[in-house]
């Protein structure tokens, strides 16, 4: 039986370009529901991002507005590059790296969102020192790290954090180059994972595990410096929409790997319908994660706020200092 379905996926006569005619005559009316869902889907994500964007700049203080702005088009990207590939199928391999790289644009932006609010990097490790918080090494994915002792915050050691995602995301536009560049001149790679071919693939995956490491320390570390702004949760949304697309491609590596995936005759190979599965599950994360990241993203700071200069100092000396004035005015009266 195995070998039947394997010399039917083998014989599929599949087009350069499968799209939606090629799509349908694989798996006729099915496809139209989708499409229905899918419009369902793109159009709330659309008009929120567009609403929000028109109203960011009288909600939002002008030094935060570049990078919110940035954070607000997140949701409308990963669903109208989501939507391209279940249209356009053969694309599949391609979008799934622009939507890493969408989300990599993300993680930097919101560390640039987050570095403006706290007053800057200076003020994040003053902060720090003040609060006596240490950086949190033990976070996932190394938590093997949570018994070791815990060092400073450092200038240094906060730049080193900022830097893994921003370098994570030119790893990721690299290995876009790359599979553009095989394209061009028709060089079709081997398929194998240890491979010359697949040395960028095979690089990526020590860049993504530390890269996501500095930043779930990056986002600790914020929680306490952002305390009570609601704008620190951008940050979680963004890591769990990474782990979660990421851990899909794993899934569907178990799900080929042990032949429970195959092919839909005439157009549909092994390879496209697992492309077309992945994006009709990122589809539905998008707008399920993407439309709670507009609202946040549209929060108003509120005028009672400090300015961001002040944002991280010690909210506790300045209760010990309250309370000093008004001992000392208890005693003059």
């Amino acid at each position: 039986m195995m070998m039947n379905v394997s010399e039917t996926c083998d014989t599929l006569n599949i087009p350069a370009i499968v799209g939606p005619t090629e799509v349908y005559s694989s798996i006729g009316h099915w496809n139209t529901a989708v499409y229905i869902i899918l419009a369902l889907h793109l159009l709330p994500v659309w008009c929120a991002g567009t609403i929000t964007l028109y109203r960011l700049s009288s909600h939002l203080p002008p030094l935060l507005v570049p990078p919110t702005a940035w954070l607000v088009s997140i949701p409308p990207a990963l669903m109208s590059l989501t939507a391209t590939a279940i249209v356009i199928p053969s694309l599949g391999k391609y979008v799934e790296v622009l939507l890493e790289i969408v989300i990599c644009l993300g993680l930097v932006k919101f560390i640039q969102l987050s570095i403006i609010i706290c007053g800057g990097p200076e003020n994040i490790v003053s902060f720090c020192k003040k609060r006596k918080i240490k950086l949190p090494i033990g976070s996932p994915p190394f938590v093997c790290f949570l018994p070791c002792r815990k060092p400073e915050v450092t200038r240094t050691k906060l730049n080193i954090l900022v830097f893994a995602p921003i370098l994570l995301l030119v790893v990721k536009i690299c290995m876009l180059a790359i599979d553009l560049i095989f394209l061009s001149i028709g060089y079709h790679p081997s398929g194998d994972f240890i491979a010359y071919d697949n040395l960028h693939n095979i690089l990526s995956f020590p860049v993504g595990l530390i890269a996501i490491y500095c930043y779930t320390m990056f986002n600790f570390i914020m929680n306490d410096c952002m305390e009570g702004n609601s704008k620190r949760f951008l940050g979680i949304i963004l890591l769990v929409e990474f782990i979660l697309f990421d851990c899909l491609r794993l899934f569907f590596i178990f799900l080929t790997g042990t032949g429970m995936l195959t092919c839909v005759a005439p157009f549909l190979s092994q390879h496209l319908v697992v492309h077309l599965l992945k994006n009709y599950i990122k589809a539905f994360l998008a707008t399920g994660l993407g439309i709670p990241f507009i609202k946040l993203c549209s929060k108003k700071i509120e005028t009672s706020m400090p300015p961001a200069s002040v944002l991280c100092t010690s909210m506790s000396s300045l209760v010990s200092d309250e309370s000093t004035k008004q001992r000392i005015v208890d005693v003059q009266e």
